[in-house]
């Protein structure tokens, strides 16, 4: 059974919390729009089940309410930024805006970060560049949570990736992955549903492939996506983000998140590409439209019902999920309600589903 809230009411509680915190009203509006956006699209790993968790985080000094982003280097082209531990929400959606407003100038923006905190779902930032008529593209490292390919232990993190495109007949077409099988916050999310999980996304402390949740969660240990190829595009991401920004890297991130929900200090890149500095836009999306019916022509294989392409299924709940609200599971419910309590605001009403 899974309780209702109206999204409206979400959003007003989850910017009430960070008020509460020391964050501006407007800055409040932006983790609000950016945690509950995630939940819309059906990523409820990545929604407003990680707010307990920030709210501990900034108890601990871990995530700075009022953090304030610096500027290391800045050109017509890059921008440097140290966030200071600052929202990641609010770090990640100021660094995109840079990017999309260089590249409207430049034709290309790219915006590197460093001392950043959880960006939660990484798709809402490559589509905002999207729907400015830019490619948007933005990666993230992570804290050590899978084997690199070949070791038992975990020695690199997921890493994720999101790159998002206008199109002409409906919303943008957005890849969100990380370079495991699954998301670390999506196995917790199996585990807290008491659900098995598909084999093949992680394995236990002995290194053995296993459908329990809790198991992968005490090991730490994800698969790479592609065995070899998932281990090495990770590697890449730390090098262009944790490194690149003078940062920390996953082993380094691994020992900042002892004891705490997640690291802070994570390092981002955001890439806008203005569309129109090589092509007409609307030429642009009705290619693209042209290359979707082309795929989804296909005939399909044993097994399918249907061919989607990335972020069709996200957009499709998210239109239900405006109409009839969003589903939250009981111990997301209980410690948001939780929450409430210790802060002395009001919880939003629910219904059950």
């Amino acid at each position: 059974m899974k309780s209702i809230v109206k999204v409206n009411d979400l959003l007003a509680f989850v910017e009430q919390v960070y008020q509460n915190m020391g964050t501006s009203k407007e800055n409040s509006q932006i983790s609000a729009e950016v945690m509950v956006e995630a939940n819309l699209c059906g990523v409820d790993s990545h929604g407003v089940r990680m707010l307990p968790g920030f709210v501990t985080l900034m108890r601990n000094g871990k995530i700075k309410p009022q953090g304030r982003i610096q500027a290391i280097k800045e050109t017509p082209v890059i921008a440097h930024l140290d966030a200071n531990l600052a929202p990641g929400h609010l770090v990640s959606v100021q660094a995109m805006k840079m990017a999309v407003q260089k590249a409207k100038t430049s034709g290309i923006g790219f915006v590197l970060v460093r001392n950043s905190t959880h960006w939660g779902r990484a798709a809402y930032y490559s589509v905002l560049a999207a729907r400015e008529g830019c490619a948007g593209i933005c990666f993230v490292n992570t804290e050590s949570n899978m084997p690199y390919w070949g070791t038992r232990a975990p020695r690199i993190g997921n890493n994720p990736l999101s790159i998002g495109v206008p199109r002409a007949s409906g919303e943008p077409i957005v890849l969100d992955m990380a370079m495991s099988q699954a998301a670390f916050f999506k196995i917790v999310l199996y585990n807290r549903e008491g659900k098995k999980v598909p084999l093949g996304w992680g394995v236990d402390e002995q290194g053995r492939p296993t459908d329990d949740p809790a198991a992968i969660l005490k090991s730490r240990r994800l698969v790479p996506t592609g065995q070899h190829k998932g281990s090495g595009l990770a590697l890449m991401i730390d090098i262009l983000t944790g490194i690149l920004s003078g940062g920390m890297f996953c082993g380094e991130l691994l020992g900042e998140a002892k004891g705490m929900p997640h690291a802070t200090a994570y390092a981002q890149a955001f890439m806008a590409i203005d569309i129109s500095s090589f092509l007409p836009l609307e030429v642009f999306q009705r290619r693209v439209d042209e290359l979707v019916a082309y795929v989804k022509g296909g005939p399909l294989a044993e097994g399918f019902s249907e061919i989607n392409i990335p972020g069709e299924r996200s957009w499709r709940e998210r239109a239900l999920r405006e109409k009839v609200g969003i589903p939250l599971d009981e111990i997301t419910l209980g410690e948001l309600r939780t929450l409430a309590d210790q802060m002395g605001i009001p919880c939003f009403p629910v219904s059950e589903k």
